[in-house]
């Protein structure tokens, strides 16, 4: 081989050898692209989103082409239903801790009623957490994840706040600080934020539709809360026009509401104009068509129209119907009263408790509402008196039965408005005198009663009514009292039962009261003679003395001291410094006569 070809034989290993290194990184940075593109691509998510996604896409579909198709909004959504979907969005927020949590609430059926904007939010923010998880992230990981993003929605609802008269406006400025301090405060490490950085934008988006859309909504029903409560204080008040005025301005507002409407009804029927009685009809038969399941109320008040025109079969039917569908109304208040938990406001005023109280006395059947109670006015125009009694006495015995007492004077006031002149001995509980005595260390009432009558008293049970400190006149905390008694003779006297005050006052004040916090009281016995408001014995008033006052004749420590003594025992058997003798007109409302007429 020349020397010229074994050069280039040497020149082109030499080349090959040169090459070699750069065809391998070539090779590599190939490789590494792939793998860069293939990282790139959205990472597959956990099975619980992935099996959730489609049922998702197909509800997002179906309320776009609603939204599409709904001309007129108003008639198609139900403000409370709306509310209630807002709330309960928050609440499963806060209750949830994990998007696994989460994803079944997001699959649950929202009411029909429900506005499409509001019921399209949770699957929004479906999508964004469907696009943002990861199936390699740890448990720290997604639980970061959730906390940021659930946390950022939960701050921006605080911030629109509940008071449309506030004028509080949220834009997306203020959306992105909430999101930027939500990132900020947050101990997840900085591949996870860049993470969330990636999302900012859509994430934003909906922050700030979210608190958009709630403020609308919420503006409306604080609109419609302000007409509907003037109608309940206005029933309250039997003003009748006022009722009408009221619940009609927020039927206006809401069609597909309940409360309104019921009372409209009500105080048709009450009131009892020329045309009132078409009115009330119309009403009530466009309500039962629209509100399945929620008819209690309705039949009932059919059943009132049917006893003023005279139809006393019919009417008791409708009544019968209204008692088998009033377990299921309960149901719904249970639900329901989340949003009067929400204006925990109603609870710092007399009138605001009224509005409560008139309320779960619709849902639960109680006063007015009562089947029991409608059906005894049917007996008693037929002029029945036994089969009245015994349905008066039905509805008590079934409150004690299922322990529901909350409602119990409520229940006690309708009998005074429209039955007790009729069955005025049932009522009476002028032989019976109630008695307190504090257990002084254990913050304990022992309650007593005797019959001073000249008939035994059966199977008697009572409901302790209590005024405390801080309670506004009328305003009773009601609870039962030991067991039933089988039997009070003429003459006895028995202890019914003990009960701790800390107790019954934490559940349901909120707060602790003590047995010397008691400023009246009173009592509802129920036994099989008599449904009675029993009045306590009349009890000495508690002052305080000054030094002199108490010395005796001489003078003498000794006697003052005797004295003082015998104050504090006398002071330890009483509890109160007022007696109830009857039902004022504070608790009773102004009473009428059967007629409607003032008296």
């Amino acid at each position: 081989m020349s020397k010229s070809a074994e050069k280039s034989k040497v020149g082109k290993w030499l080349l090959i050898g040169c090459l070699a290194p750069l065809l391998g990184l070539t090779s590599l940075f190939i490789s590494l692209a792939v793998w860069k593109s293939m990282d790139s691509s959205e990472p597959e998510a956990p099975s619980y989103i992935t099996n959730a996604a489609p049922s998702v896409e197909r509800k997002l579909r179906a309320l776009k082409k609603k939204v599409a198709r709904d001309k007129t909004p108003k008639n198609q959504m139900d403000l409370d239903q709306t509310v209630m979907a807002l709330f309960s969005i928050e609440k499963a927020l806060a209750e949830a801790k994990t998007f696994e949590g989460l994803t079944p609430y997001v699959l649950q059926k929202e009411p029909e009623l429900v506005a499409p904007d509001v019921a399209a939010l949770k699957y929004r923010f479906f999508n964004i957490y469907k696009n943002l998880l990861n199936v390699s992230d740890e448990i720290e990981e997604a639980r970061s994840i959730y906390d940021i993003t659930a946390g950022a929605l939960s701050d921006l609802a605080g911030v629109v706040g509940y008071d449309s008269i506030s004028g509080i406006m949220i834009d997306r400025e203020q959306a992105k600080k909430v999101w930027e301090k939500r990132l900020a405060e947050t101990e997840a490490d900085e591949k996870l934020k860049r993470r969330l950085r990636k999302i900012q934008g859509e994430m934003l988006d909906f922050l700030f539709d979210f608190a958009k859309i709630r403020a609308k909504h919420i503006k409306n029903w604080n609109k419609l809360c302000a007409a509907r409560d003037r109608a309940y204080l206005a029933v309250y008040e039997r003003d009748w026009d006022e009722v009408v005025a009221s619940a009609s301005a927020a039927a206006a507002m809401a069609p597909h509401e309940t409360e309104a409407h019921v009372f409209l009804v009500k105080a048709l029927l009450e009131r009892g104009d020329e045309t009132d009685a078409d009115s009330a009809k119309a009403i009530l038969n466009d309500f039962i068509k629209k509100h399945q399941g929620q008819q209690a109320p309705a039949y009932l008040l059919r059943g009132v129209m049917e006893l003023n025109d005279g139809d006393l079969d019919a009417a008791i039917l409708d009544f019968d119907q209204a008692a088998a569908y009033y377990p299921k109304q309960q149901q719904a208040m249970s639900d329901r009263l989340n949003l009067y938990k929400k204006r925990l406001f109603l609870n710092k005023s007399k009138e605001g408790r009224m509005i409560v109280n008139l309320y779960r006395g619709m849902m639960s059947g109680s006063g007015y509402f009562s089947p029991d109670f409608q059906k005894a006015r049917v007996f008693l125009k037929k002029g029945d008196k036994r089969k009245t009694r015994k349905k008066i006495f039905d509805h008590f015995f079934r409150r004690r039965l299922q322990g529901q007492w909350d409602m119990v004077l409520q229940d006690f006031r309708f009998c005074q408005n429209y039955l007790k002149s009729d069955f005025d001995e049932i009522f009476k509980g002028d032989d019976l005198r109630l008695k307190l005595d504090p257990a002084w260390f254990r913050n304990t009432l022992i309650v007593s009663i005797k019959n001073n009558g000249n008939q035994p008293v059966h199977n008697l049970t009572l409901l302790l009514c209590v005024r405390f400190t801080d309670m506004f006149k009328g305003d009773y905390v009601s609870f039962p009292i030991g067991d039933s008694v089988a039997v009070l003779r003429p003459g006895e006297q028995v202890e019914v039962g003990r009960k701790n005050i800390s107790g019954v006052t934490r559940e349901k004040l909120g707060t602790e009261k003590k047995w010397k916090d008691i400023i009246e009281y009173g009592a509802v016995l129920i036994s099989d003679e008599l449904i009675a408001w029993v009045a306590p014995k009349t009890p000495l008033k508690i002052k305080e003395s000054s030094p002199n006052a108490n010395r005796g004749k001489n003078g003498d420590a000794k006697s003052s001291k005797r004295s003082i003594k015998e104050q504090a025992k006398t002071a330890a058997k009483i509890a109160i410094d007022a007696v109830i003798d009857k039902l004022s007109n504070d608790e009773t409302g102004k009473k009428k006569n059967n007629d409607g007429s003032r008296k």
